[in-house]
């Protein structure tokens, strides 16, 4: 990536926005990478493993969840567009996402 962006930090934020706003989604890790788009753009995927069964969640809150993370990403100096994967513990157990 252009950017010298703090993982990290990302992921930070990343978490404490979900928590914030998805109280009934208890997020268990986060992973950051950047990567380059198919049009060699930079891009974050984020990849959220959460516990429980993905049945209860309500699909259109997620999908949305770009929208609040971006402008906290913005804050921090991070203008790379975020794409996100929400993934619970245990379809992310044999993809080694729920540990760490």
């Amino acid at each position: 990536m252009k950017n010298d962006i703090k993982l990290d930090e990302i992921s930070k934020v990343v978490l404490e926005t979900l928590d914030s706003d998805f109280n009934n989604i208890e997020i268990l890790n986060v992973k950051v990478h950047s990567d380059v788009d198919f049009e060699g753009d930079d891009i974050l995927r984020i990849e959220v493993v959460f516990k429980g069964d993905s049945k209860p969640v309500d699909t259109s809150m997620l999908s949305g969840a770009v929208r609040h993370i971006r402008p906290k990403l913005n804050d921090i100096g991070v203008a790379t567009f975020p794409l996100l994967s929400f993934i619970s513990d245990k379809e992310a157990k044999g993809m080694a996402l729920a540990a760490t």
